[in-house]
């Protein structure tokens, strides 16, 4: 069995010596506390950022879960050590370790839904902006989480302007920039101006797809890890749930339960949330993730043409 990395081992004995006074590895990434007998992940590595802001999730995640209805906290992962090693190299991770089931059955899917939907509910902040105090990364995409007033800027600047952005200094794409011009000019004032002053920034997970997602072997509670967040409207959590699916209707009729639908215009906004995923996955693994982007733009654009042709003829005929 391998050893503890020696800087490791320095960061458990100082940050964790309440859950022990030695400890040995048990595996990739696992580490046995002892006299407790306490099972922890941990590991040391980089990138730096990265694994920073994974830490800051988890912890920003669970003081919102410790404001829900009790049970809600076992939804992530106790944090007992987070931070950048002292070299500044490498940043470092302590959480407990949980053996998990990747399937979520029927009572996991309502509690997951309950559980979410309360941790967006109580999970606000200070400053009510939409942002976070550090950079995440949804896959080995860095987000750009910088403190933004209205959400309508802060999904359209820094979520799907700034991944097209990123998309068009590797090979110029005149389609995307051209529909991104469009998105900008019919869709946003559509979907998500009305919303600026209406929503409160809760904080997300933020990449909340079936993989990041399981269910406690021991406890047989469901369980969400590997987070990207930052806060945002609650329903962008949504969006890649319905990309990649793995979420049935128990979940989604218990997270509805706690908060209803964003009316009108759910299902195309949701749709627009989706979208975001689409383009990252466009910028990290290039394929047909780009024409499912393409052809998501391409629909809310018709619609939002669609939905204001209707309206004005509606305005009119109340003349």
């Amino acid at each position: 069995m391998s050893s503890i990395d020696p800087a490791l081992l320095r960061i458990l004995e100082k940050d964790c010596a309440s859950l022990g006074s030695s400890f040995s590895s048990a595996g990739p990434c696992r580490v046995l506390a002892q006299p407790s007998n306490r099972l922890l992940f941990a590991k040391l590595t980089t990138p730096v950022d990265q694994v920073v802001g994974e830490g800051q999730s988890l912890r920003a995640m669970k003081d919102a879960l410790e404001q829900c209805p009790r049970g809600s906290e076992s939804l992530v992962p106790a944090v007992h050590a987070a931070g950048v090693a002292a070299d500044g190299k490498k940043a470092y991770l302590v959480t407990d370790y949980l053996d998990m089931n990747g399937r979520v059955g029927s009572r996991g899917q309502r509690l997951l839904g309950q559980r979410l939907a309360n941790m967006h509910k109580f999970g606000g902040n200070d400053r009510n902006l939409f942002g976070f105090d550090v950079p995440t990364h949804c896959g080995a995409t860095e987000q750009d989480n910088t403190w933004t007033e209205k959400w309508s800027d802060f999904w359209a600047d820094r979520r799907i302007g700034e991944v097209i952005k990123r998309i068009a200094a590797r090979s110029e794409d005149h389609e995307l920039s051209t529909l991104e011009g469009q998105m900008r000019e019919k869709v946003y004032p559509l979907l998500l101006e009305p919303l600026d002053g209406k929503i409160s920034p809760a904080v997300l997970h933020g990449d909340l797809w079936s993989g990041n997602v399981g269910e406690d072997a021991a406890s047989g509670e469901p369980v969400i890890f590997d987070p990207s967040s930052y806060y945002g409207h609650n329903e962008a959590e949504l969006g890649i749930m319905h990309m990649f699916g793995g979420f049935t209707n128990d979940f989604f009729e218990a997270y509805h339960a706690v908060l209803p639908r964003c009316q009108p215009y759910y299902d195309e906004r949701i749709k627009l949330y989706e979208l975001y995923h689409h383009l990252n996955h466009a910028l990290m693994f290039g394929g047909s993730y780009r024409g499912g982007a393409v052809s998501i733009m391409k629909s809310l654009v018709s619609f939002a043409e669609r939905e204001v042709r209707r309206n004005d003829a509606s305005a009119r005929s109340e003349l």
